[in-house]
């Protein structure tokens, strides 16, 4: 047991000093890790972070290497295996959208413990001191979709809101923001699913057959699982106005086939982007962030900005 305890030390030593030379020589090393690497957004945000690198390598003439360890879960990849491989790797930083998990939380907590500093992006473990965490203002999403539903409805219209059977954090902030513009008189029943498709379609397609006297004139989707597949909505395009809070790309046939009137999104490139400097900042000139929490505004997508937006998917997934 001595000899254990004698050899640990001398292994984070020796692990601390090639980040310190790396430090002399202008070259880090960050690790960045999303929730899925099949989810667009993380895509997306793994574009803005390397393009953050890119630059700022150039602007400050330094080495910024991004390691990208966002696991595969349909191949069995997990955030626990990938931030033990980033340990390996001996990085000087870790980005990161964490699970709420206590395993993540006590690997995020060695790597505090290890001098590496940490930034979360997307969702946060509030408990943690990190750097800073990149949030999206999910009330203020919430406040756009009630605006943009209530522009496509009669007077004193009522609505129906998709959410999950269990919010999280996010999805009560969405609602919070829409109901603080909706108020309780223009909302009709809230329809609650598991985070899928299949049961998303299940779910409104019970609540438009329960919705007898036709009272539903319009939907707000606090997320875009009903956008997921090919359209199997109850209502003929153009018929029922819908605004959705999206998180991929899938939503696109929807706008195209006219079942989505407008969609609220967050700047997930910028995610990527805005961590990546934040953490440079702080590796190479000391720089803390003046703000410990970054909010990003969402706007809205509709069909005069709709190929706009799905030019630049195509650039993120490329």
């Amino acid at each position: 047991m001595l000899r254990r305890l004698f050899i640990w030390p001398l292994l984070l030593w020796g692990a601390a000093l090639p980040a310190q030379n790396r430090e002399l020589l202008g070259e880090y090393r960050i690790g960045m890790l999303g929730q899925d690497q099949e989810d667009a957004i993380y895509q997306a945000a793994h574009q803005g972070a390397l393009a953050s690198a890119l630059n700022l390598s150039e602007q400050y003439s330094i080495d910024v290497e991004l390691m990208i360890f966002t696991p595969e879960r349909s191949q069995g990849g997990s955030q626990i295996h990938s931030l033990a491989q980033l340990y390996i790797e001996n990085a000087d930083g870790l980005i990161i959208s964490p699970q709420n998990s206590e395993a993540v939380g006590a690997s995020i907590d060695f790597a505090l413990e290890q001098g590496q500093e940490v930034i979360f992006f997307e969702s946060q473990l509030k408990d943690r001191p990190a750097l800073a965490a990149v949030l999206a203002d999910e009330v203020e999403a919430g406040r756009m979709a009630g605006r943009e539903i209530l522009k496509r409805l009669p007077t004193k219209a009522r609505v129906a809101i998709l959410t999950s059977v269990r919010p999280s954090s996010e999805l009560k902030q969405r609602m919070e923001g829409l109901r603080e513009v909706l108020g309780y008189r223009r909302i009709e029943t809230i329809v609650s699913c598991e985070p899928d498709y299949a049961s998303s379609i299940d779910a409104i397609r019970a609540a438009e057959e329960a919705d007898r006297n036709d009272l539903i004139k319009g939907w707000v989707f606090l997320e875009d699982w009903p956008l997921l597949g090919m359209p199997a909505l109850p209502w003929k395009p153009g018929k029922m106005p819908v605004v959705a809070i999206q998180s991929s790309p899938s939503a696109f046939i929807y706008v195209d086939q006219g079942y989505l009137d407008a969609l609220v999104v967050h700047p997930y490139y910028d995610w990527g982007y805005k961590s990546v400097e934040m953490m440079v900042k702080k590796l190479h000139k000391g720089q803390v962030p003046e703000e410990a929490i970054v909010r990003t505004p969402p706007r809205v997508v509709d069909w005069r900005n709709a190929q706009d937006y799905r030019n630049s998917w195509k650039k993120w997934l490329k």
